[in-house]
């Protein structure tokens, strides 16, 4: 890949389940501290009454509102762009912007999102409207009460918000992009910002990603991919290649990465936490009855076994040619971690085939729950953190590995990172056949 300019990480930012702020979510993490609970406010039998697959969630319990700035804003907010807001927050502090800053037309945004979820309180309008004389749901009135709905209810729920609200708050008038791309959106921001800088048309890019599906109609909506079995054990409700997972606890969370030239930072006179070395990006051909907007007439399944981690392992073969890496020097592979049987297997095969099986594997799903875009731009942050103190932390709640997986998990404690391994490897996929990697050196 071509160095110049070079791409460095001055900023991290990070709102999740087991803290918010690099240092509390740092701690937790090395904890072995899980953020996975059971839903606030619900008792079992209601959850399962609505559908809801399982009773466990991540959930962020407290956050900080006055990182989100200006506060009148928040009334037009989803809960995803809060977290995603937060986080910037933190990264701009931890960038020392609020200090040491940069010219505004030269700095600009790329975020990943996902569906926003709206309050159940502010659809309610839409049922009634939709509700017979006798009581019963009719989805060809749908729509007829709009008049009810909060006048700007929209502008809280379009995915390219998260971006605009944080480029107003830092008055970032460069460019500015939403990258909706499911999973992956988190690295696909990260790797997009590096290519802005690098044609010269930024010299510093907020990257991240940002999800909230800690609530029941969430889950449930998530329920045709691989959650959770668990019903009980909240320990064993999300444990990432351990031999007796059974799938994913979905959460909410955000994590934002600033990235500048080394020239800017120099500049600046700032922090340096790693470089982007490298990424690549890949696809294979999915076909998912999920992406049919057909009517459907029955309930919608995944058909996994067209899944054939094809996508992941071409895409971390070309992050590591561009890096210029070989497999031995990494530190350590932050993967994915859905958590299901399938998954997980296709997954590790597709890293050991590129990577081999003595490099360190470890993933942060399990500690903050899965929040798909978010959860990826949580991993690049707890990468970076990782290799910048030169610790592996360990994948929580996850004790068992499974010999189906043909990779060095890292359970039950962390690890320490050899003074030779100047490297790591970022990896995230979709259930649909998208993968990205992202290489990040010292």
């Amino acid at each position: 890949m071509d160095k110049s300019p070079e791409i460095v990480i001055t900023g991290l930012g990070v709102v999740s389940s087991i803290g918010s702020g690099i240092d509390a979510f740092w701690t937790s993490l090395l904890a072995g501290t899980s953020g996975i609970l059971p839903y606030d406010g619900y008792t079992c039998d209601e959850l399962v009454e609505a559908g809801v697959p399982n009773p466990f969630t991540g959930a962020v319990k407290d956050l900080d509102k006055k990182r989100i700035r200006p506060r009148k804003s928040i009334k037009v907010m989803a809960r995803d762009i809060q977290l995603g807001v937060a986080s910037a927050d933190y990264a701009w502090e931890n960038a020392q912007l609020n200090e040491k800053t940069v010219d505004p037309e030269r700095q600009g945004i790329v975020y990943g999102a996902m569906m926003l979820m709206a309050d159940l309180e502010e659809i309610i309008p839409l049922y009634k409207g939709a509700t017979t004389s006798d009581g019963k749901f009719d989805a060809s009135l749908f729509g007829n009460n709009m008049d009810a709905m909060y006048p700007l209810w929209m502008l809280k729920y379009l995915p390219n918000m998260t971006a605009c609200h944080i480029g107003v708050a830092n008055d970032l008038r460069g460019p500015s992009n939403t990258l909706v791309v499911g999973d992956t959106g988190g690295i696909g921001a990260v790797i997009e910002a590096t290519r802005v800088i690098r044609r010269g048309a930024a010299d510093v890019m907020y990257a991240g990603g940002c999800n909230s599906s800690a609530v029941p109609q969430a889950s449930t909506h998530y329920k045709m991919f691989p959650v959770t079995q668990e019903k009980e054990n909240v320990k064993n409700a999300y444990i990432p290649f351990d031999v007796n997972r059974s799938g994913m606890v979905v959460g909410e969370c955000a994590g934002t990465t600033v990235l500048e030239t080394r020239d800017s930072a120099e500049k600046r006179g700032v922090s340096i936490y790693g470089k982007v070395l490298g990424y690549g990006e890949a696809t294979e051909a999915v076909w998912n009855p999920t992406l049919d907007f057909a009517p459907q007439k029955e309930d919608v399944t995944i058909q996994t076994e067209k899944f054939t981690g094809k996508c992941i392992e071409n895409a971390i073969r070309i992050a590591l040619e561009r890096a210029e890496v070989k497999p031995e020097e990494l530190a350590f592979v932050m993967a994915n971690g859905l958590g299901s049987k399938f998954h997980d297997q296709m997954e590790a095969e597709a890293i050991a085939k590129v990577v081999g099986n003595e490099v360190p594997v470890t993933c942060v799903s399990s500690a903050t729950g899965y929040a798909f875009a978010g959860s990826s731009a949580v991993s690049v942050v707890a990468a970076v953190v990782a290799l910048h103190n030169g610790t592996i932390p360990a994948i929580v709640n996850s004790t068992n590995a499974d010999p189906a997986c043909p990779v060095k998990l890292v359970m039950g404690q962390s690890v320490a990172i050899p003074e030779d391994k100047k490297a790591t490897l970022v990896i995230s996929y979709n259930y649909y056949g998208q993968a990205a990697a992202l290489v990040i050196g010292k």
